[in-house]
């Protein structure tokens, strides 16, 4: 018997039945197993901060949002309900992160030391260095990229990291996941990780968003384009770093510079 499964003997009275690691590249190390007919997440943290943000907005967001049911929390590890999702409502969770962007807006809880800050970054001299990876469209984002200011610069409190794989839906209710990356930032960080996962929803993502925001956005559309521009490049040339395949690497490359390549043409 391995520590885990002796920290969870010990929790759950009983003996573990190993189901499976869940990949999440090369931040933390994430299993699944069974005890007493029902599934347990342990989830180990290599980094002392993520540990800290994910327990802070467990408690924090409860009252916001659903989020998993917390059995057990350790200096490095967190246990949790295993949550068997079927496909993710985008729209509910448009709909809550709405509220939420809405609830925080230039809230003093962002100052909290906990928070991660997100802040804008100009990444257009970083294309002309990677030129081939963005191919014929180089030039385009990079140009667009340096030029266009945001129309609204706003600060709430993000998920951060919002896309399909840490929206978990379950009995028509979303419960989210993975805070390690919440904190400060624009809005349309959270938006434009949607869209660039889901770029045939963006009219009924924007339109939800709209309606469920307690703020005025009248020109949503030109920040979301330069973010998701922004967050394509990011992720382009941050998918060196990931513990994947190669092939894997190269559909997700594939799929984002599509994306970004359509939002070009508009």
């Amino acid at each position: 018997m391995n520590n885990t499964e002796a920290i969870l003997s010990h929790l759950f009275k009983g003996t573990p039945s190993f189901i499976s690691n869940i990949n999440c590249y090369n931040r933390n190390s994430i299993s699944v197993y069974s005890i007493h007919g029902k599934k347990i997440l342990f989830k180990k943290f290599n980094k002392k901060e993520f540990i800290q943000r994910e327990k802070f907005f467990y408690k924090f967001l409860k009252n916001s949002c659903k989020i998993p049911k917390i059995y057990s929390e350790g200096e490095d590890f967190i246990i949790t309900e295993f949550i068997e999702s079927c496909k993710p409502n985008l729209i509910q969770a448009v709909r809550d992160w709405a509220k939420i962007h809405s609830n925080f807006l230039e809230n003093e809880i962002l100052e909290n030391p906990l928070m991660f800050k997100h802040k804008s970054r100009n990444l257009s001299d970083y294309i002309l260095n990677y030129q081939k990876m963005f191919g014929k469209s180089a030039e385009k984002i990079k140009d667009f990229l340096s030029s266009k200011e945001r129309e609204k610069n706003y600060s709430t409190l993000i998920h951060g990291d919002l896309f399909g794989r840490n929206i978990l839906t379950k009995n028509g209710e979303n419960y989210y996941i993975d805070f390690e990356f919440s904190g400060s930032g624009h809005p349309v960080k959270d938006l434009s990780l949607l869209l660039l996962n889901n770029p045939n929803m963006k009219e009924e993502i924007i339109k939800i968003y709209r309606k469920n925001i307690s703020f005025d956005y009248e020109k949503i559309e030109e920040d979301i384009k330069k973010e998701l521009l922004n967050k394509g490049t990011q992720l382009i040339l941050g998918l060196g770093n990931l513990k994947m395949s190669l092939e894997g690497k190269k559909k997700i490359h594939k799929k984002f510079l599509g994306v970004m390549e359509n939002y070009l043409e508009k």
